[in-house]
């Protein structure tokens, strides 16, 4: 009797140990949910990413046209593709190495990156940035042009010089390729 008792108890405590255990769980998960640093204390940017988008959206998906920017075109293996360098100290220093002949290679599934002959300036630009899709960019500690297909996140070293209007030609691109990068006619 005092067995079935003790055995009793047991699984009633158990149950309710299993029940305390979870709620602390679910109330934990939820305060940390909500929750963002505190302090002051640097932290990493830790905005999400946009709503993904369709298989169709990204085939067609095209970045407008910016006034006060430079028209470029980069001509990837006899396709060419229409672009724009910003107005910022970076990308007038990319402006003034063109005509440049690069071989990019894909990085992380989500950019396409090429080794600059000269490293260009960062004189008035943020330290870091994100990256969407469409962003040319400039990766400063590998002094590394970049066309970004997929989001990126904010990275030290990121400086946005422009934009690009095919992103299917671009991401589509396997292995290594070379493409040149020029003043629009």
């Amino acid at each position: 009797m005092e067995r079935m008792a003790a055995g009793a108890f047991r699984g009633g405590y158990d149950k309710r140990f299993r029940l305390t255990v979870a709620a602390l769980a679910l109330s934990f998960a939820a305060a940390i949910t909500g929750c963002s640093t505190s302090g002051g204390a640097p932290s990493a940017d830790r905005s999400l990413p946009p709503t993904p988008a369709t298989t169709e959206d990204i085939a067609t998906m095209t970045s407008p046209p910016a006034s006060d920017s430079t028209p470029i075109t980069i001509d990837i293996t006899g396709q060419s593709v229409r672009g724009v360098l910003h107005n910022n100290t970076t990308a007038r220093a990319l402006i003034d190495q063109l005509p440049l002949t690069l071989t990019f290679r894909d990085h992380g599934g989500q950019e396409k990156i090429a080794d600059l002959p000269a490293p260009l300036t960062l004189e008035g630009m943020p330290a870091g940035s994100d990256a969407e899709p469409l962003t040319i960019g400039y990766y400063a500690p590998e002094q590394a042009l970049v066309l970004y297909y997929e989001y990126v996140g904010h990275f030290n070293g990121i400086v946005r010089i422009g934009t690009f209007e095919d992103l299917a030609a671009v991401r589509d691109q396997g292995g290594g390729f070379t493409a040149t990068l020029d003043l629009a006619p």
